[in-house]
């Protein structure tokens, strides 16, 4: 059996992950990033694909997918769930991500705060963010102090998700649910940076939110606690939605205000690419194994064991 992935956002991390636990390793790479690829080397095997989306034309029966953000952006959730793809992790809930109306559905019915969202224009009474659909890195985003700004810079042609916008410290909490020992862990925390928003509020330009990578972040551990309570919601919460089981990891994305208030504004039922920053383990998860794990070997422990319990192709499904 081998573990696989499209040469891409955390890619690295979960491949090399993958020969850690010993498993055979396979990349599906562009033509211009299989040099890049191949300098590391960690993967066993590279297939040449000229497009993502040739994974689903494919005979992969052999082969457990693990998806990231890419496979988001590039293929796109509904191909995934109708695909034969042997992926760990929950296609539905990559649905749920994809769409912002189940994604608000389900982080309500988790209890989170959630900023406002806003159906029109007319409604809005204070500064927005306008959002694009899906796993863009943040490319498109803008902020808006009123209306009439939002109307200038919206493009017609883009459909735009119109969020209240928070004012504080963006923290993004990665989790990983294990199925084969009955527990959410908390994993790991980071902060994304973005291209130019630092510079641009010191010189009162318009910012942009493009994430170039990730900083790591080590909460107040009375806060981490908060965090842990959520995680173990969001996955009891998709269970009552959906009636199915999370595998894997997910990040629940948040802004903490200055009252210490945690209003969280995105999912990712995924692995992310803050992940990255914490190989070859984050403090979390040495503390929950007393050894380093980065986030790739820990997807490759719970594949190894889910075999070990013969639940591999129950959750494989």
């Amino acid at each position: 059996m081998k573990i696989g992935t499209i040469a891409s956002h955390s890619a690295l991390n979960i491949i090399s992950g993958a020969k850690a636990e010993g498993f055979h390793t396979q990349l599906y790479c562009r033509p211009n990033r299989i040099p890049f690829y191949k300098s590391f080397g960690l993967e066993d095997s590279i297939v040449e694909v000229d497009s993502f989306e040739q994974i689903l034309e494919m005979d992969l029966s052999d082969v457990v997918l693990i998806p990231h953000g890419s496979f988001v952006t590039y293929i796109g959730a509904q191909k995934l769930l109708n695909s034969d793809l042997r992926l760990f992790g929950n296609k539905e809930l990559l649905r749920w991500e994809e769409n912002r109306k189940l994604k608000s559905k389900l982080m309500v019915e988790a209890g989170f705060t959630v900023p406002k969202e806003y159906s029109s224009l007319g409604e809005i009474n204070g500064p927005v963010i306008a959002k694009t659909h899906g796993a863009a890195g943040g490319r498109g985003y803008f902020v808006a102090k009123n209306t009439d700004w939002a109307k200038e810079k919206m493009n017609p042609s883009v459909d735009y998700i119109l969020q209240e916008y928070i004012v504080g410290t963006k923290v993004f909490v990665t989790y990983f649910n294990s199925l084969t020992r009955n527990r959410t862990e908390v994993f790991s925390a980071d902060i994304r940076y973005e291209t130019d928003i630092d510079s641009s509020l010191r010189f009162n330009d318009e910012p942009t939110f493009t994430v170039i990578g990730n900083l790591p972040l080590v909460l107040r551990e009375s806060i981490l606690a908060e965090y842990f309570d959520m995680g173990v919601a969001f996955v009891e919460a998709f269970h009552r939605l959906c009636n199915q089981k999370i595998p894997g990891p997910f990040c629940i994305e948040t802004v903490i205000d200055r009252e210490q208030q945690i209003y969280t504004f995105e999912f990712s039922g995924r692995i992310v690419a803050g992940t990255n920053v914490w190989i070859p383990s984050s403090p979390y998860s040495y503390l929950q194994h007393g050894e380093p794990v980065w986030m790739g070997r820990r997807i490759a422990i719970e594949i190894r064991e889910l075999i070990e319990q013969n639940q591999l192709d129950e959750v494989l499904k």
